[in-house]
């Protein structure tokens, strides 16, 4: 064979291999800028540097992720138990605490939502420490502030709500007469309290104390 020949074969050779490799080649993202380590070159901003979008072999393209909603049912004011329709308080105080917050702000998405409640009574308690005049008013100022806090949350019907309050005169505790005061005042906690009743329109489910 001719040297001549010899020439012609190989660069026929040489033009068929590149002309197969590229179909062999892994995808080629270098349309993305890379420093000399082979790092992806980021802008001030935080985006990639690139010469064209090549979104399907991109190292930098964005990835939706796709997430799911799920939609959650307000519950009816028929299915709040007494307890969870109870707001407790702290020994001498009237201002809401965490917990009370948090059960308030439950309750009252569902004295908007639901078309059967009639009205909502607000009903204050104390416990059995201090006089009879004095925690009548304690009584009050708790029943008036949830009262004020369901207003504020947007329940309407709190302006006309009937809000009463009995003092110490009907406590729900049985505790022992003899102990200290620190101990007498942790046994009383359910005494200080706010119960929220639930009236709804006739042929309304009430709720039911659990």
């Amino acid at each position: 064979m001719t040297s001549h020949n010899t020439g012609l074969m190989i660069v026929a050779m040489m033009a068929l291999v590149g002309f197969i490799s590229p179909a062999h080649a892994e995808p080629n993202d270098r349309d993305v800028v890379h420093d000399g380590k082979g790092q992806v070159v980021h802008a001030t901003n935080g985006t990639c540097v690139r010469t064209k979008w090549q979104a399907g072999q991109d190292s930098c393209a964005i990835r939706v992720v796709q997430t799911t909603v799920v939609e959650q049912k307000t519950r009816s004011a028929a299915e709040f138990s007494e307890e969870e329709r109870t707001v407790y308080f702290e020994f001498d105080r009237s201002a809401l605490t965490p917990d009370a917050l948090a059960r308030l702000n439950a309750l009252v998405g569902a004295l908007k939502a639901d078309q059967s409640v009639k009205e909502a009574r607000i009903v204050g308690y104390a416990d059995r420490i201090g006089s009879l005049s004095y925690n009548e008013r304690l009584s009050q100022k708790r029943a008036e502030t949830v009262r004020d806090y369901l207003f504020a949350k947007g329940y309407t019907n709190a302006r006309v709500t009937e809000t009463k309050w009995v003092g110490k005169t009907e406590p729900s505790t049985n505790c022992p007469a003899k102990q200290d005061r620190s101990s007498l005042i942790a046994c009383l906690h359910n005494d200080r309290r706010v119960q929220v009743e639930i009236d709804l329109q006739q042929g309304g489910q009430q709720p039911v104390a659990r």
